[in-house]
């Protein structure tokens, strides 16, 4: 009886033990799962690329017709026009064409007509696109209170930046009492037959809004 007492108590306290190891074991591995399970916590609390940080790196610049991207992009802001009372007008030189990416571009075109439209709430935004320099131009000039230049470039920051990635400039001028104008220079081409003998435009402001603009898209 005493030796089956005792092996009872033997085989009692190996079972404790095993039973003790086997919590402690599951607590290690509990305890890993925890640690890793903050690792990658933390790995995903780093910062991600912006969106229009992507988007800047995704260009694929192809051959686009002027007149068809400004005319779209006006087309987008009928509604914006009509809202603020602006006539939109454009006038696009024939056959000409831009190297750019087309959603960037039409993001460009509509941020500067979107900004221009109002400043000139009640008035007039003019839209003209040429062959300027061995470059395509496209001028938007509106006929609102002149802006603060320093904020006007902070606001078309973005498009500063999509035309540098694409080989362009952005120009931003404020007239001293009224008017305001944003061209865009983008690298393109133009047929040979619709070269101007003279492909410069006025230097004056007053004689730059005083040009003839054609073909009304919009109006209030």
């Amino acid at each position: 009886m005493a030796n089956l007492v005792g092996l009872l108590g033997a085989g009692w306290a190996v079972l404790t033990g095993l039973s003790i190891g086997f919590l402690a074991l599951l607590g290690w591995r509990a305890r890993q799962r925890v640690v890793i399970s903050r690792s990658a916590s933390a790995s995903s609390a780093q910062p991600v690329p912006r969106q229009d940080d992507i988007r800047l790196m995704t260009f694929e610049s192809r051959e686009l017709d002027v007149e068809h991207e400004v005319c779209g992009a006006l087309a987008q802001l009928q509604e914006m026009a009509h809202r603020h009372q602006v006539e939109l007008q454009v006038a696009v030189q024939p056959r000409l064409a831009m190297w750019a990416d087309p959603c960037a571009l039409q993001q460009m075109l509509v941020e500067m007509l979107s900004q221009a439209m109002q400043r000139a709430e009640g008035g007039a935004v003019l839209v003209s696109a040429d062959w300027h320099g061995g470059r395509v131009q496209v001028t938007v000039t509106d006929d609102g209170p002149a802006g603060d230049h320093a904020a006007l470039v902070g606001r078309l920051r973005e498009v500063e930046q999509f035309a540098a990635l694409q080989g362009g400039t952005l120009e931003i001028e404020c007239w001293k009492l009224r008017g305001n104008r944003v061209v865009l220079r983008m690298p393109g081409k133009v047929a040979p037959d619709t070269l101007s003998t003279d492909d410069d435009e006025p230097d004056d402001p007053a004689a730059a809004r005083d040009r003839p603009w054609t073909g009304v898209v919009g109006a209030s």
